[in-house]
């Protein structure tokens, strides 16, 4: 008897080993951002960046006057730019490749200033957030510009806006597509203007096939720092500024 319950313990340590390792193995990794270019005064934290410097979460990402500085964020969802005048803080970076799809979890906190993005293609599964001072963005895969005071250019493919009222608790929704922005002092969605011009990292502009279902970006009323670029007379005029139907 004395064995067998001694055969017992031992089998039991056995499986919760084996179980530990299991979950070690399954669990998500730490992804990490690599900086492929920089502009200008950049920081990492307190540091000065410099390309080929990789940061994972935690980070805080402050650029001056006319600097930038660009990350790649690999596996996470591809090229983020963080321009002039901006503070990004990297929240969440994490891989999981252990079941049939990689699904990513990206999280990024645009607290001043605007970044430009292209984001990959994502798994059903993954996330990818831009949460800035009045707005979630939540996206699937498109090319874009995210101010902090809740304006979005898309350069490709489409986006979902939702404006909340945060007396009412009332939404509505507004269908952004390439060459379309949401100016949320409207709120609406007007032609980005001539004068703004797309991000340099997006190949062929306008040649891609757009996404048939775009990412969702929530935006509450806003009083968040940036410009908004100014849309052309007139911009703001039919249909275009109206919330689509539910």
């Amino acid at each position: 008897m004395n064995y067998f319950g001694r055969f017992s313990r031992m089998l039991c340590v056995g499986a919760i080993l084996a179980l530990a390792v299991n979950l070690a193995v399954a669990a998500p990794q730490a992804g990490r951002a690599k900086v492929v270019q920089v502009s200008g005064n950049a920081y990492l934290g307190s540091a000065p960046a410099s390309v080929g410097d990789e940061v994972g979460p935690g980070t805080i990402i402050k650029t001056g006057p006319a600097s930038e500085i660009l990350l790649n964020l690999g596996a996470n969802g591809g090229l983020t730019r963080v321009l002039e005048d901006s503070t990004l803080t990297i929240d969440e970076l994490t891989v999981d490749t252990a079941g049939p799809e990689t699904v990513v979890n990206t999280h990024l906190g645009l607290k001043s200033g605007k970044i430009q993005s292209q984001v990959n293609r994502l798994s059903s599964k993954s996330k990818y957030v831009v949460q800035t001072p009045t707005s979630t963005a939540a996206i699937r895969g498109t090319v874009f510009t995210t101010y902090a005071n809740g304006a979005v250019l898309v350069w490709d493919g489409c986006v979902d806006v939702i404006v909340k009222d945060s007396q009412t608790g009332r939404e509505a929704r507004y269908n952004v597509c390439a060459g379309q922005m949401f100016d949320p002092s409207i709120p609406g969605v007007v032609p980005i203007p001539g004068n703004v011009t797309a991000p340099s990292f997006v190949m062929g502009v306008g040649t891609a096939p757009p996404i048939p279902v775009g990412p969702q970006v929530f935006v509450s009323p806003t009083d968040g720092t940036g410009t908004i670029p100014s849309a052309p007379e007139g911009g703001n005029s039919g249909d275009t500024g109206r919330p689509a139907a539910k």
